[in-house]
């Protein structure tokens, strides 16, 4: 374990890096919020970001890999897709993906 000292001046850390983050928008005039780039960047990054995520969750290059497993992970998946169709609500989603994964690895045991 790291010690205190340590601990606490990340955790400060990282607190200002996330208060400078939500603070930008509104302390950065409107003209350079407008420009090309950060429009397309705004436009782009939702989407890569949640790629990054679905490819870090499935279960691809560890030492457990199975083809079940990772069937029973791509079902999730598309459940949870289907329900933030239906509901348009990311909680409900997250319980839909870690209780179907949970409930579809059981059923495979």
């Amino acid at each position: 374990m790291l010690p205190t000292p340590l601990l606490l001046v990340g955790i400060i850390l990282m607190g200002g890096i996330t208060l400078i983050l939500r603070a930008f928008p509104t302390l950065v005039p409107q003209r350079l919020l407008r420009q090309r780039w950060l429009l397309a960047l705004n436009f782009a990054l939702p989407m890569a970001v949640m790629t990054i995520l679905i490819m870090a969750s499935l279960n691809l290059f560890t030492e457990h890999f199975t083809m079940t497993r990772l069937g029973a992970e791509i079902i999730a998946l598309v459940f949870v897709l289907l329900s933030y169709i239906r509901w348009h609500n990311v909680f409900i989603s997250l319980a839909v993906g870690i209780g179907s994964l949970n409930g579809i690895l059981l059923l495979l045991q």
